[in-house]
């Protein structure tokens, strides 16, 4: 699993490219934390490298949407390619999250 984050402003985009899966998904968490326990603005989740996500990549984004949802931050996900869309689709949990279908209208959406 690689994992890129880039600072826009006070907010975070994060480029992941891999399987989000059980072998991956403590490390995505750890990685992921410091932003959502020490940021200021929304994080956006670029998917657009992830060929596969299991329910453990999925609890990360949930918690992570709770968890910026308290501090007054968004979870922002763009670009999911559509084996992790049906994913999210059988878990009924994409209206959970602000979905974007480019990593440019998700930028755009962030407030400055």
């Amino acid at each position: 699993m690689e994992i890129k984050t880039k600072k826009i402003g006070k907010h975070t985009l994060v480029h992941l490219n891999g399987r989000l899966d059980i072998t991956h998904s403590d490390e995505v968490e750890a990685k992921l934390a410091d932003d959502v326990q020490n940021g200021d603005g929304d994080i956006i989740i670029n998917l657009e490298l992830i060929s596969y996500i299991s329910s453990s990549g999925i609890r990360i984004f949930v918690g992570m949407v709770r968890e910026l949802d308290k501090q007054g931050r968004k979870l922002k996900l763009c670009c999911i390619t559509p084996p992790v869309k049906k994913v999210f689709d059988v878990v009924e949990l994409l209206d959970l999250f602000e979905v974007f279908e480019t990593e440019q209208e998700a930028v755009n959406s962030l407030s400055k």
